[in-house]
């Protein structure tokens, strides 16, 4: 569930955009993750689908992946271990993958049995990975496809009519929490397409090369949005997008496996004991409750629990290793505790 929302989040953004930019980059990062293509579909041509071949790619770029916010928290989102990638959960992304260049993508079917509202929904993540060993992910939203009929609230026009999109002629849509059918575009049987009127769109244009048909448009307020979309086996996927001209993405930070560390490590503080149980894809520390929110992040030997608060500063918990022993130092000038495992 939770990275199906972030798909429909991706979308909601689009849709209404009340949101900024995630590229606080310079150009030449742009200028990088777009020397294969960026978020743009994998043209299946220049694909390599050997499985081998992505195994050994993807264990190249073993690590923990964080999002870090305005307010510089972290927050752990993909976890890379041999040749497998986890969400911050716990759970396999699992899909049909395809590599181009340092671009990987996977693709995952919704769910057309005993699924419901978000679930039924395709998706695609787009994973480019720099040189300097961080991530710039694409969620790429997808739309299936129904035949053409015209919609109430959907009379906008972005731009003409094209003749070469009668042969993509279609109602596109994603299913929406309530199992209900929600419409991006449509294509009617002359080429013109229709968009939300809720957009309060000013002016539109649209084009298509290759298969991907290029939108713009600027809403009420001046907002100027991009988007290039694909034709692909009966749907139209997002690739990339751009809002007042900075192109959209999720910046990835890599840190370190927590796995050559696991196993349970205790000390005494006083009378209480302390516990620091480290696993592949979890930390927890006796004295923070599931009621205390931290991030974990390893850096070579040394483990820091960042303690984040609303009220308070964040607190930094650090953990040593060597050997079979932990120096752990406690925030606050607290001490230090030795724990062993």
């Amino acid at each position: 569930m939770t990275k199906k929302l972030i798909i429909i989040a991706t979308i909601i953004n689009l849709f209404l955009i009340s949101c900024k930019s995630d590229s606080t980059f310079p150009f030449d990062i742009e200028y990088f993750i777009l020397l294969f293509g960026g978020g743009s579909v994998i043209e299946k041509e220049k694909a390599i689908t050997d499985p081998t071949q992505i195994s050994s790619f993807i264990e190249e770029h073993n690590g923990i992946y964080y999002s870090k916010y305005e307010d510089e928290s972290l927050d752990l989102r993909y976890i890379i271990e041999n040749d497998k990638i986890y969400t911050g959960y716990g759970k396999e992304v699992t899909g049909t993958r395809t590599l181009f260049g340092t671009k990987l993508q996977i693709y995952i079917p919704g769910k057309t049995t005993r699924g419901s509202g978000y679930d039924k929904n395709d998706e695609m993540f787009t994973f480019n990975f720099a040189t300097n060993q961080n991530i710039y992910l694409f969620a790429n939203a997808i739309f299936h496809k129904e035949t053409y009929a015209a919609k109430q609230g959907y009379n906008y026009k972005i731009g003409e009519a094209i003749e070469e999109l009668k042969q993509y002629s279609g109602d596109y849509y994603y299913y929406d929490y309530d199992d209900t059918k929600k419409y991006y575009i449509l294509i009617d049987t002359s080429g013109q397409i229709y968009i939300d009127d809720n957009l309060s769109i000013t002016y539109s244009t649209a084009s298509i090369k290759n298969e991907v048909l290029t939108i713009t448009y600027t809403k009420v307020g001046g907002t100027k949005i991009k988007q290039e979309l694909h034709f692909y086996d009966d749907k139209l996927i997002f690739g990339n997008s751009w809002i007042n001209d900075q192109l959209q993405y999720e910046a990835l930070t890599r840190y370190d496996l927590f796995t050559p560390y696991n196993g349970t490590y205790t000390g005494k503080d006083g009378t209480t004991t302390i516990t620091l149980t480290v696993a592949s894809d979890k930390i927890t520390l006796s004295t923070l409750t599931r009621y205390d929110t931290f991030t974990p992040v390893m850096k070579g030997n040394t483990l820091i629990l960042y303690q984040y608060s609303s009220k308070y500063p964040t607190k930094e918990h650090k953990f040593v290793f060597d050997n079979n022993k932990v120096t752990y130092t406690k925030p606050d000038n607290g001490g230090i505790v030795i724990l062993n495992k």
